[in-house]
């Protein structure tokens, strides 16, 4: 049995704090969907948030903040008399774009040539090539998006067990229950279910009201709210809001998890590369610090705290994984083969036997994916449909892939058993599909062992349609 309730403005608080509620509440504004002729006219008579510009081919301009630019489209924030709207824009319909005073001239006719798309996608690189922001600006951004709600939240329902211990408590001896125990409902219902993830986002700022006097609590609560913005909707400023509020750099506790590295990541994507490295140059060493540094193609850096955290105990194959990866996203491929190969030799044993023997597989997988790397043109690839798999954390992933007048038109994932990575699968999809390519494609941070499965399987079934010379 499940209680379920519609949003409300009393179930979205920003900061758990009892005297900043009131207040909160008689700004709080709630989001609705809007068809584009409708938005546009309102917007054009809009109070700009920002000085970003969208100037649209029908003459319309449109003020307010550009949060994120991708191949497909700009996102701009805005507000319109006491409301506050989102809205993603088809690049086709943009003729220019300003940004921090920087106009920009976009080229839909040429928006999804090869050579644009590769270089459009949601990789952090890009977006902070893209937009670049000052570290003042990052806050602001982040401050001012962090305490409003997102445009879909009045409508999504509140949806758990009437069982559900909403005290959450951290006892990690509970039986598993997922009827009974936070954690274990959102491992198993809301991770596994995209069609949930905005349910488990409302939860959450639920309980940040039910637990509002409990320190601890409410803590883990924004740590889990960060996580969910970033693993499930890329929504960077809201994330790190929620990181930020629940102290993820400064608390022992959660900047030795992997969500301090991905506060980092969220300020490069938003813009800051500089506020990125220098949250990175503070935190603990960990997998996920070591694997960002790659992902600001900092190769060499990365390499040489991988060696360091191997003295400090982490898992030697999984160092040498991750240096392969480093090596391989840039193109050196020899480099990164050499390390693959280090891993392969690391003896499965020990504690860490599961994990060793998952990195060996993974290790081997990316050694036959390179050596296919050579022959993987897309303009060589015969038109047709193919179908491959690679194994990823639980069991194998299958996709589909159709290839039509030279370019990647579909790839789809079949089947599935990493059912706790599927904002993984889309995004890393998203990515092989913009750049038309498997090379070069960074793993999506928080499931990288999935995100590589997808990137491997694509590049096995794709090499299926190479005419023989």
């Amino acid at each position: 049995m499940t209680s379920t309730k519609r949003a409300g403005d009393l179930d979205y608080l920003p900061l758990a704090n009892p005297h900043t509620r009131a207040g909160y509440l008689q700004r709080s504004m709630q989001f609705s969907r809007f068809p584009l002729a409708v938005f546009v006219a309102l917007l054009c008579n809009c109070s700009a948030l920002a000085e970003d510009t969208l100037e649209l081919f029908s003459g319309a301009r449109i003020q307010g903040t550009v949060t994120e630019r991708s191949g497909d489209g700009v996102t701009i924030q805005t507000t319109v008399g006491t409301r506050q709207l989102t809205r993603k824009f088809p690049v086709n319909l943009i003729r220019t774009l300003s940004i921090d005073g920087k106009r920009i001239e976009l080229r839909p006719e040429t928006a999804n040539s090869p050579a644009t798309v590769s270089q459009s996608t949601d990789t952090a690189a890009t977006t902070s090539e893209m937009i670049q922001r000052s570290p003042s600006e990052i806050t602001a951004l982040i401050d001012q998006l962090g305490r409003t709600p997102p445009d879909w939240f009045e409508s999504t329902l509140l949806d758990y067990p009437n069982t559900l211990d909403l005290s959450w408590p951290e006892d990690p001896n509970l039986v598993w229950n997922y009827t009974r125990n936070v954690d274990h409902f959102l491992w198993d219902i809301i991770n596994t279910n995209p069609k949930r993830y905005r349910g488990g986002v409302r939860l959450m700022h639920h309980l940040l009201i039910v637990n509002q006097n409990e320190t601890g609590t409410r803590e883990r609560v924004m740590n889990e709210l960060g996580r969910m913005y970033f693993e499930f909707f890329k929504d960077y400023a809201r994330s790190a809001f929620w990181w930020r509020s629940a102290g993820v750099e400064r608390n022992t506790k959660f900047a030795q998890t992997a969500n301090a590295a991905h506060l980092a990541e969220c300020y490069w994507k938003l813009g800051s590369r500089e506020m990125a490295i220098e949250l990175l140059d503070g935190l603990p060493l960990t997998y996920a610090v070591i694997k960002l540094w790659s992902d600001l193609k900092e190769t060499e850096k990365s390499i040489r705290l991988g060696q360091e955290g191997i003295k400090e105990g982490l898992e030697p194959s999984e160092i040498f994984v991750l240096a392969g990866d480093a090596c391989r996203t840039v193109e050196k491929y020899a480099e990164a083969q050499q390390y693959y190969a280090k891993a392969i030799q690391v003896p499965a044993e020990g504690k860490n036997k599961e994990q060793i023997t998952r990195n060996h597989d993974r290790a081997q997988a990316t050694i036959e994916m390179i050596r296919l790397f050579d022959r993987l043109d897309i303009a060589q690839i015969k038109e047709g449909v193919y179908e491959d798999k690679s194994y990823g954390y639980a069991g194998n992933v299958y996709v589909e892939a159709s290839v039509r007048d030279k370019r990647i038109q579909t790839l789809a994932i079949t089947s599935l058993s990493d059912k706790q990575y599927y904002h993984a699968v889309d995004q890393t999809v998203q990515r092989i599909l913009k750049q038309q390519t498997v090379k070069g494609i960074d793993a999506v941070s928080g499931a990288t062992v999935t995100s590589e499965a997808v990137i491997r399987a694509s590049a096995k079934a794709l090499s299926q349609g190479i005419a023989e010379q």
